[in-house]
């Protein structure tokens, strides 16, 4: 069974590169012709956090689907690996590489939906991955904590089990679920936690949840979450190393001053130590955020339901100005007293 990951960034690294250590099958990652030359000048490293780094010269790198291994044209799998609002632009690339099946394992919701729309229903595979690693350097990842992969059917795809030998064998904690949408709204309750309050606000995670107002906000943004999931017909599950369905029950019932102390230690600690990844973005100065695939579809998906949904809106609102270039970021860097007005909560 042959193996494309398509998209260069740290996870997209990290399971081409245990992928390669594993050498079960043939695999190869598709990547931007800079990462592809950069990868070709130096051998990819992967290290866990504070240990030696393990190199992977075995890996395989191209900058086109021409370019790709004989052995891993039209493959068995495609893993794709980009941003959410990267996947539009991907679709042209998985049609060209014309695999078997495309498993994505993108963070957010709505992924699955845009390839099904494009490839087929029956090629598209669900899947979620909980480790946090973070990029060093162009060829250089570092695992900053542990995690695993979850893989779906999505509609009436093929079975999974041999996908989930396939990243076992590769390292990876893996499980499998029954309904995607409660996988992938679950990996996206967990990727809300402390993500746009902290790039609206440029602040750490750990001045952001301790501030308790900030900290409110944070538990009626996850719990309009909830209902809208539930709504969809989802529920919350655990998924490897991150207890989603334990942390959606705290959300509900833990009084205030038990839950935050809680969400303090969880939110800080399951990132380790990174910056958010929507904060790195408009750091970084991205026009686009994947804050419209969490927030925005939750949004989106509340109005439709006819749900209240207005902290996850207001959020979506300010977060989507500020990657747009609409609202200037000094207007909330650093006032939270700003984004809690913008969100109804002033």
């Amino acid at each position: 069974m042959s193996i494309v990951i398509v998209g260069g960034g740290a996870i997209g690294l990290l399971v081409a590169g245990r992928l390669a250590l594993a050498g079960q099958q043939p695999s190869a990652l598709l990547a931007r012709p800079s990462s592809a030359a950069a990868l070709a000048a130096r051998p990819l490293t992967i290290s866990l956090k504070g240990a030696a780094a393990v190199p992977v010269p075995q890996l395989r790198v191209a900058a086109s689907v021409a370019d790709l291994p004989a052995d891993c044209r039209r493959p068995d799998l495609a893993i794709l690996c980009v941003k959410g609002y990267d996947t539009p632009g991907a679709v042209a690339t998985l049609r060209e590489l014309g695999a078997a099946r495309s498993l994505t394992l993108q963070n957010g919701i709505g992924n699955e939906e845009i390839l099904a729309t494009a490839l087929g229903a029956e090629q598209v595979l669900s899947g979620a991955i909980t480790t946090s690693v973070d990029l060093a350097g162009p060829t250089e990842i570092i695992v900053t904590k542990q995690g695993g992969v979850g893989l779906a059917p999505f509609g009436q795809t093929a079975a999974l089990e041999a996908w989930a030998v396939a990243l076992t064998a590769a390292g990876f904690r893996t499980q499998l679920f029954a309904n995607y949408r409660s996988m992938k709204w679950s990996k996206a309750l967990l990727n809300m936690l402390g993500n746009a309050s902290a790039a609206i606000l440029d602040m750490a995670v750990a001045e952001v949840y301790a501030d308790r107002r900030l900290v409110d906000m944070e538990r009626r943004a996850f719990r309009e979450a909830l209902a809208v999931m539930g709504r969809s017909g989802a529920r919350p599950v655990n998924l490897p190393s991150y207890p989603a369905a334990l942390l959606a029950r705290a959300m509900i019932w833990l009084p205030a001053p038990a839950l935050f102390p809680v969400l303090r230690k969880v939110v800080a600690g399951g990132r380790g130590g990174k910056d958010p990844s929507l904060l790195r973005d408009l750091r970084a100065g991205r026009r686009r955020s994947e804050g419209e695939f969490l927030y925005g579809t939750v949004a989106a998906e509340a109005a439709r339901q006819s749900v209240p949904a207005p902290v996850n809106a207001g959020i979506w609102r300010v977060l989507g100005g500020i990657a747009a270039g609409d609202i200037p970021w000094e207007e909330y860097r650093g006032m939270p007293e700003r984004l809690l007005a913008a969100v109804g909560m002033a």
